[in-house]
């Protein structure tokens, strides 16, 4: 919206020049004044674009209205109007700014295509102007997403010729030296603050990171998808001090770190130094390096400093996430209430054994998952249908990156699939299967024999193993020896109980025979099973 201003003392010619049709050439709003305070009034409060003014006014004159337009509205233009053609006038109004300089009397026509002439001029350099000042502003307020975003690419893998790399980095004020020794520190959030406010808390110990390594250190940062800050660093000294004495001063300033988070945002972290390598070469390798190591630390251990060559791994294999009934089998024979006892059981040993490690979480979580993809599918349904999640959504928002989150998504999941389950599969033959399963799990040291089961259940051996068969796809036979070996493999990993003893709990009278079956399931004798594993661990 283009507006417009009159100024001057003669009313006949101020009404005759707003009478001309300015809409016609893209004036919207048209005022008037008859002195140059006034005018200045108007210029303050409503924006005007364009005055056209004579000299000769009393008080504040033409000339020193515009200097104050010049001085306070520089994008706003005037036009001069005036019955003195001296030249000093037009080379006064020239310093000032002025776009033109009309000897009166000037004819509307005349008038009319100058000011279209000026409008058209500052349109163009407002274009100009704003198109210049937005990228400037875009490029401002992006700035640190725009360097987070190019770290991210670099230790994703992506490869840029040297210049390209270089101009960015120029594009985005980095100062980091091509071929000259990084150090890659990643920092874990160790609070169980939640998942929302976690971009928040990143941003804040990210901050203090810059203020407290950034008089030594050139410092980039990026968060990745597993949560980690990712601090890259080059010493400001480009005279490198011995490795030594880098590594001594970078454990220092990680320690301080966690105290200075811990002061001001009454939080915890851990922080891993890893290798110091040639930027950006050897980047990648450094980070999945790093990355490695971190996956490898407990999250109980918290508030620590770790170097990435000392961290070991946890080679302990989760008893209760595999141990028969297997969760996806609760899930199938809708036994909820074992299957949330099952969740427990699998947590609360991850917590006393300390198996809450970015690789046991990565476990659990996929385990879990397909049992609850598993049990969707076979009702023709999304994983989204079923458990109110979906996979991709909760991976982003960070829900398995943490063992207290994936306890959160795994209840609510098996409490949305409880729910359903109540009301769409409280069936006759659902509760047949459970009974079954149940009866074997008690029974297997006993007689688990088709008959037995029949007579538990009530029904005749012939059409009660029809009828499994229908439901769950697998002969009654095949489910026990499955459940036999899976619980024969737990116990030999957990327990020092003789073959003998194990074949005689298993329901198997004859030990040899036992062990047979199990050699043919596992490719190995139960004590070869034991030994592997036990070595393992």
């Amino acid at each position: 919206m283009s507006r417009l201003l009159f100024v001057d003392d003669e009313p006949v010619i101020l009404k005759s020049m707003v009478a001309n049709d300015w809409g016609a050439i893209g004036i919207e709003q048209v005022y008037q004044a008859t002195t140059g305070l006034e005018a200045v009034e108007l210029i303050e409060s409503l924006a005007i674009d364009i005055v056209v003014t004579d000299i000769r006014m009393p008080g504040m004159d033409g000339l020193q209205l515009c200097k104050y337009v010049q001085e306070h509205h520089p994008l706003t233009k005037c036009i001069l109007l005036s019955g003195y053609g001296e030249f000093e006038y037009a080379k006064q109004a020239i310093v000032y700014g002025t776009a033109n300089y009309l000897l009166k009397p000037v004819s509307d026509e005349e008038l009319m295509a100058e000011v279209a002439r000026v409008k058209m001029l500052q349109e163009q350099e407002w274009d100009r102007i704003g198109s210049f000042e937005r990228a400037r502003q875009t490029l401002h307020a992006h700035l640190p997403l725009l360097r987070s975003n190019l770290l991210g690419d670099l230790l994703g893998g992506m490869r840029l010729p040297q210049a390209v790399l270089a101009e960015r980095m120029r594009e985005y004020q980095l100062s980091f030296e091509p071929g000259a020794a990084s150090t890659l520190m990643l920092v874990r959030l160790d609070d169980s603050a939640s998942i929302h406010e976690s971009s928040l808390y990143t941003f804040a110990v990210g901050n203090i990171a810059a203020e407290l390594l950034g008089s030594q250190y050139e410092i980039w940062l990026y968060t990745d998808a597993n949560g980690y800050l990712c601090l890259l660093m080059q010493n400001k000294n480009r005279t490198q001090p011995a490795l030594a004495e880098e590594s001594k001063q970078l454990e220092k300033l990680a320690h301080e770190l966690i105290l200075k988070v811990a002061a001001f945002l009454k939080g915890e972290i851990s922080v891993l130094i890893g290798e110091t390598r040639s930027f950006p070469g050897e980047l990648v390798d450094q980070y999945r390096r790093s990355l490695n190591a971190f996956r490898k630390i407990p999250r109980s251990d918290r508030g620590i400093v770790v170097r990435s060559e000392e961290a070991r791994t946890q080679s302990r294999s989760l008893d209760s996430l595999y141990a028969p009934p297997s969760f996806q089998q609760l899930l199938e024979a809708r036994r909820w209430p074992e299957a949330s006892q099952k969740l427990a059981a699998l947590f609360e040993e991850m917590r006393a054994k300390k198996l809450d490690t970015e690789e046991h979480i990565s476990e659990v979580v996929y385990t879990l998952m397909n049992a609850f993809l598993y049990l969707a599918h076979q009702q023709g349904k999304t994983l989204m249908e079923l458990t109110g999640f979906e996979a991709d959504i909760a991976a982003e928002q960070g829900v398995f990156s943490r063992l207290d989150h994936v306890m959160e998504w795994a209840e609510m999941a098996l409490r949305n699939v409880t729910t359903a389950g109540g009301r769409e599969f409280k069936d006759n033959k659902s509760q047949l299967i459970s009974k079954i399963h149940r009866f074997i799990e008690d029974q297997i040291a006993r007689d688990v024999s088709l008959q037995a089961i029949a007579d538990h259940v009530g029904l005749h051996p012939a059409y009660l193993s029809s009828l499994y068969k229908q439901e769950t796809k697998e002969n009654i036979s095949d489910f026990i020896m499955r459940y036999r070996m899976e619980k024969a493999s737990v116990l030999l990993r957990t327990t020092d109980i003789k073959i003998y003893e194990l074949s005689s709990m298993l329901g198997f009278q004859n030990p040899p025979y036992f062990s047979k079956l199990f050699k043919y399931h596992y490719r190995m004798t139960p004590n070869e099973y034991r030994e592997r594993n036990q070595a393992e661990s």
